[in-house]
């Protein structure tokens, strides 16, 4: 009897994951097959600033909200309702009666706003949809592909792009993470003219409600070049792989989750064996059981061929950007990892060059500075526990 409860569980346990097989990729392929190469966009102007501290962002929004006399248009991968989610809600709410057309959208599976909390929010005038449900024939894969921007757009005036999500913890009231170190930015411009259509675009695509809106040119300030950067995962690799190898005297990567592309992985290694400094900052907590494990299956050999590796101790690392030469700068959602290349919906800042350039750069080296190195030594000399689960890890990264 215990012989065939056994056989019957090992049974349905190797069809579930034959099922997961094939429905990944049965998913991937109708995915590929549809989703449109990443872009770059075309050159625009603004004014950018730099936030890397979750309480100034939400403050520096709030206050940009409030003077919202048009339209208020936000997207967030996750949002919570705790104390900063709540705030952020009652403040929706507020502009809605006032008049203000105020559009939320939130992925599915990453947002936990509760029904009695979004009808509450819709009967004040605030239109809420979410976005990436999970549907089937594919449903494992459809569920593993996230909306991961963060969007804000403001009368067309002001926009925000980059890591935060809405939560307590990106304020630092959560005691397992302490203070939540992210990259984000608020930007004015021609380029706002890009970002609003990034987001009525996603709109679009979640089968919202369509707008009532008329856009108008936004305003003409500032003077350094912007680019956006989207993917829907797909062309990622080749973006990235082609500007990494323009590089001719440094790589500088923070990135909450590192689990690079064969591609990329060897393109970083070719680098730093022709003597280029390629330095990688990482968090030293982890807020997910294997990213940090599957990142060790990378590291022995990155570090052979000479790059560095960085460990935040600070509290919890989320920002995601790259800077190649201190002279061009990437920033946003995107983490450097397979789901942001090829799963997740993601938004990025290009910065082809100028003084914001310097004020990325300054801030990754501020921080890398106050990191600790990671020797190749600790990481060859982990337990063998750890090794066992960086094997797994990296088997099943393509999830991660």
């Amino acid at each position: 009897m215990a012989l065939t409860i056994f056989f019957s569980i090992l049974f349905l346990l190797i069809l579930f994951v034959i099922l997961v097989v094939l429905d990944f990729r049965g998913g991937r392929s109708k995915h590929q097959a549809q989703a449109t190469d990443a872009v770059i966009t075309s050159k625009r102007n603004g004014k950018a600033e730099l936030i890397d501290d979750g309480q100034v962002f939400f403050n520096t929004l709030f206050r940009d909200i409030e003077t919202a006399r048009d339209h208020v248009h936000l997207s967030f991968f996750i949002w919570k309702e705790g104390r900063i989610g709540e705030q952020l809600l009652a403040l929706c709410e507020r502009k809605a009666r006032d008049g203000v057309q105020v559009l939320i959208l939130v992925d599915r599976l990453g947002s936990a706003i509760t029904k009695q909390v979004k009808t509450r929010v819709e009967q004040s005038g605030v239109v809420f949809a979410y976005t990436h449900s999970p549907k089937f024939p594919y449903w494992f894969y459809n569920a593993n592909r996230r909306y991961h921007r963060k969007i804000a757009v403001i009368d067309q005036r002001t926009a925000y792009i980059g890591g935060f999500n809405v939560g307590d913890e990106y304020i630092g009231k959560d005691p397992k993470y302490g203070f939540w170190r992210d990259l984000h930015i608020r930007i004015e411009g021609t380029i706002l003219d890009d970002i609003q259509q990034r987001f009525l675009d996603d709109w679009e695509g979640a089968r919202a409600p369509k707008p009532n809106l008329t856009t108008t040119p936004s305003d003409k300030v500032g003077k350094e070049v912007f680019q956006l950067f989207y993917s829907e995962g797909k062309g990622v690799i080749d973006k990235l792989n082609e500007w990494l190898n323009r590089a001719e005297h440094s790589i500088t990567i923070v990135t909450p989750y590192f689990i690079p592309s064969k591609v990329l992985h060897h393109t970083l290694m070719n680098k730093a064996r022709r003597g280029i400094s390629v330095k990688i900052l990482i968090p030293d907590i982890e807020d997910h059981p294997f990213v940090k494990s599957a990142a060790y299956g990378y590291l022995p050999s990155l570090m052979e061929a000479g790059c560095k590796f960085y460990r935040y101790k600070d509290g919890f690392y989320h920002g995601k950007a790259i800077v190649i030469d201190g002279k061009e700068a990437q920033i946003g959602s995107a983490n450097f990892d397979k789901r942001s290349f090829h799963l997740n919906d993601e938004l990025d800042l290009v910065v082809p060059g100028g003084p914001f350039v310097q004020t990325i750069a300054t801030t990754l080296r501020k921080d890398i500075a106050g990191a600790t190195p990671l020797t190749l030594e600790e990481v060859k000399n982990r337990s063998v526990l750890n090794k066992i689960k960086t094997k797994i890890a990296v088997m099943i990264s393509e999830f991660l």
